[in-house]
């Protein structure tokens, strides 16, 4: 950068380098280092965190401690409403897909026995899918459904079909509401391959217990979904005081 220049010029050239480089790149790419990037920019590596932070701001960049510096992409919205994988993406516009990576029963570990309320060591069945819209890889999902629920149910019909719709239509379960935690987290090689972004890109780890209308849990999931295209919505109000109407 020229010397002649004041801070702000060479601040806002150092924006317009660091977009240039971002656009360049593809969605949810890992940019360089922060070492190699002022190297290459002839900045402070101080100065370039800033203009990152920048970006961030802007929804450029995605930051993550420990991991790097992401591209953003297009985000989509998901409001936390409980809907299926396939109504979310019907809802957006979207054509949902599926691919089954892999079905088993097995006994099920402490924490997914505690979610489904089940015996330690009871039967569950597992699936293990690739979520896609309009054929983009969105999302890792892993389900735990009981079979005593669900006699005779064949797990590789999820590869075209909604859960919750089989489970209305052909197991009397309506699904009512469920208790959901979300967290920040980071994709291994594989989880990244699968999802079509680089290693230890960011991702949301979303888990989701469902309860039917009867009270049952009929469902328990754990899904990685990429960061650089979902974010969540949460509608939140203040408690009515005593004295103030609700």
């Amino acid at each position: 950068m020229s010397p002649t220049m004041n801070r702000a010029q060479r601040r806002e050239t150092l924006k317009r380098d660091l977009q240039d480089i971002v656009q360049q790149a593809a969605d949810g790419s890992r940019l360089p280092p922060e070492r190699e990037l002022a190297k290459r920019l002839g900045v402070a590596r101080e100065t370039l965190r800033h203009v990152l932070h920048e970006l961030q701001a802007n929804g450029e960049v995605q930051r993550m401690r420990g991991a790097g510096t992401f591209v953003a992409g297009q985000s989509w919205l998901k409001p936390l409403l409980l809907r299926s994988f396939s109504e979310d993406m019907v809802e957006r516009g979207l054509l949902p897909s599926s691919k089954i990576l892999s079905t088993q029963l097995s006994r099920a570990q402490a924490k997914v026995s505690q979610k489904l309320k089940l015996a330690p060591g009871s039967e569950v069945l597992e699936v293990r899918r690739l979520r896609l819209a309009s054929g983009e890889p969105m999302a890792l999902e892993a389900t735990y459904l009981r079979p005593d629920l669900m006699p005779a149910f064949v797990p590789e019909r999820l590869a075209t079909e909604s859960l919750y719709e089989v489970l209305r239509a052909e197991y009397g379960i309506q699904p009512r509401n469920a208790a959901q935690e979300i967290q920040a987290t980071v994709l291994s090689e594989e989880e990244a391959q699968w999802l079509d972004v680089a290693p230890f890109s960011p991702a949301l780890l979303v888990e989701r217990q469902v309860f039917a209308t009867s009270g049952e849990v009929c469902e328990f999931s754990r899904s990685l979904y990429r960061a650089d295209r979902y974010r969540f919505e949460v509608n939140v109000g203040r408690p009515a005081d005593d004295g103030e109407a609700a």
